[in-house]
Formats: C-alpha cells, structure tokens, sequence
C-alpha cells in the first residue's frame, strides 16, 4: 500500500511524502507533485481545514489522512 501512495504523488520515499503532508498540516503548502501548482484548502468555504487540499491546476484532491493511513499500513 505504501508504494502504491508513493507512486501516485510521484515521490521516491516515505520521508519525502512526511515532509509534503507536515506543510500542508502548518498550511505552508508545496507545490502539487503531479503537475506543481498552487495547493490550497479543499473545505475552503465552510471551514479552513488543513486536512484535505486541492491542486488549483490539475484538480487533484490530497486528503492527508488518507495518505498518512496508507504510508502506516504494511
């Protein structure tokens, strides 16, 4: 599962996929790994939450989470 999450956000390691959810957790997003566009909240309307992001140019959903559960499974 975990090389299943690497390689749909296109990172070489766990550490790396650490360090891109620790900045969208402070909300000092990086680019988006698939296309490197501006990331921003998802839930931006109704609440600020730094859970879940969304890639302003390529639409790409990243619910961290998610993404946290799935580098812990093994």
């Amino acid at each position: 599962m975990e090389e299943d999450i690497l390689r749909e956000l296109g990172m070489n390691d766990r550490n790396e996929a650490v360090v891109f959810l620790k900045s969208l957790w402070t909300s000092k997003p990086q680019p988006c790994p698939k296309c490197g566009g501006k990331m921003d909240f998802l839930h931006r309307k109704v609440k600020k939450s730094n859970c879940d992001w969304k890639c302003l140019a390529c639409g790409k959903v990243y619910r961290t989470i998610y993404i946290l559960n799935s580098l812990n499974e093994r």
